[in-house]
């Protein structure tokens, strides 16, 4: 797998930091609001790898008629994460962030589409307690000061998919969920 230098997205997410600047958001709030941005993209490059390792595995025919229920479930059972809108209907936030007519109400499904521990960790259906990255506290911030479409369309251009941190090396996490799901 041919890995790239990831210091290539520093202007992108600069530009991330330059939108939260501009909408007055202050310099020492900005880690708050990217992380969770940088898991989704992290998490949705995953997944996007998974899918093309599967097909390139299976062979793009086979996958073509393959049962769209046995492509699912053979996704699922890898145990590295779900989300309808990347495996079912082929969408990426790339993709999403496209409409700005119906952006607010894919970006929701898209959010919606990630399996429950995904969602847990991007805190997508947050109350209060435990927040972990409050993705919904973030999305609703920025929807008050008219940026979320801009600042989603930047984090969707950062494309993480060359990058496959290797956890099996950490002995500590070494066969845990967690360093299975980024494997």
């Amino acid at each position: 797998m041919t890995t790239s230098n990831i210091l290539q997205y520093e202007s992108k997410i600069w530009a991330t930091a330059d939108l939260l600047r501009g909408c007055g958001i202050k310099e020492s709030e900005w880690p708050s609001f990217m992380m969770p941005f940088f898991a989704l993209v992290m998490i949705e490059s995953r997944l996007v790898r998974m899918l093309d390792e599967e097909r390139a595995e299976i062979g793009e025919e086979a996958w073509a008629e393959m049962d769209k229920q046995d492509q699912s479930d053979l996704i699922q059972d890898k145990g590295q994460g779900y989300n309808e809108y990347i495996f079912e209907k082929s969408q990426t936030l790339k993709d999403i962030c496209q409409n700005d007519k119906s952006f607010n109400i894919d970006f929701e499904a898209y959010l919606h589409g990630f399996d429950d521990e995904t969602k847990d960790l991007l805190g997508v259906d947050a109350t209060d307690g435990e927040k972990f990255l409050d993705i919904k506290g973030v999305i609703t911030k920025l929807n008050a000061k008219k940026v979320l479409l801009g600042y989603t369309k930047e984090w969707s251009g950062i494309d993480l998919k060359p990058f496959n941190p290797d956890f099996s090396q950490r002995k500590e996490k070494k066969g845990s969920k967690t360093a299975k799901m980024y494997m």
